[in-house]
């Protein structure tokens, strides 16, 4: 009887070891499935942000946008580097300059620490209101125009007239690039 008992504990034990070697083997399964699963959900997953300014469906891939977004980008750096006044003028253009391309981003840093600092010693203000943006996919290009208001502290003029400023971009890795951002006239070549 003894021995019966024996075997049958024994057969027990080998049921049970395989019972085991097949649960771990079972659960490895499942973390490779799921470890799978949430590396391609992560590759696939978009985050929506939808800024206050923006009311419309805007999209931005590696080397592309809509035209939506790439007109509130060039309403921001006209906002940026249009519209100012002694006080703000040299924050808004380290602003600006965070949208530059870095292959001009050197040029551009002088030429706007350079005009914060003739806007601080004149006491410069400005405005600039848009009335219309074109935007050029062919070229990379985006023209804007609009009302350019400047005045001294003490309300003289100096400007009053309407303007057009050409802003060419670069969609790099999802980010919005200036690489340059000038006066525009109408038939200028580049």
């Amino acid at each position: 009887m003894k021995i019966q008992k024996y075997f049958e504990e024994k057969a027990n034990y080998i049921y049970g070891a395989r019972l085991l070697k097949f649960a771990v083997i079972f659960l490895c399964i499942l973390l490779a499935v799921n470890s799978i699963v949430t590396v391609s959900l992560y590759k696939s997953q978009k985050i929506i942000i939808i800024p206050p300014s923006i009311s419309t469906q805007v999209f931005i891939s590696g080397t592309d946008a809509s035209d939506e977004y790439l007109k509130a980008m060039v309403r921001y750096v006209c906002q940026l580097t249009l519209n100012y006044n002694p006080a703000v003028a040299r924050a808004q253009f380290n602003d600006f300059l965070k949208l530059v391309s870095p292959s001009v981003y050197p040029e551009y840093q002088k030429i706007f620490y350079d005009l914060a600092t003739r806007i601080e010693a004149g006491n410069v203000s400005s405005a600039y209101y848009v009335t219309q943006i074109k935007v050029e996919r062919q070229s990379g290009a985006i023209i804007v125009s609009g009302f350019l208001s400047q005045w001294t502290q003490d309300k003289q003029f100096i400007t009053n007239e309407t303007r057009q400023y050409k802003l060419k971009y670069k969609i790099e890795d999802g980010k919005f690039q200036v690489y340059e951002f000038k006066e525009y006239k109408e038939g200028e070549r580049e």
